[in-house]
């Protein structure tokens, strides 16, 4: 039997996929990928606080990373 229109599905609503998101943690090789990409973003012009949102770092370890490398 099809499903009837505007039954919801069960996505969000605890399914095992929202509990591994919950307690993911990014291995080294990860952060140090991520830290990269940021020191190249703000290279490129972009705000430090900008690349942190948009990587969800931080902001106290992109600003470090900046000054790590110099």
């Amino acid at each position: 039997m099809a499903k009837q229109r505007g039954y919801p599905d069960r996505r969000g609503m605890g399914a095992q996929s929202d509990f591994l998101s919950e307690t993911f943690v990014p291995s080294e090789s990860h952060r140090a990928k991520q830290l990269a990409m940021a020191r190249d973003l703000v290279r490129t012009g972009l705000k430090p606080e900008d690349v942190a949102h948009m990587l969800s770092l931080p902001i106290e370890l992109v600003k470090k990373a900046l000054t790590e490398e110099i």
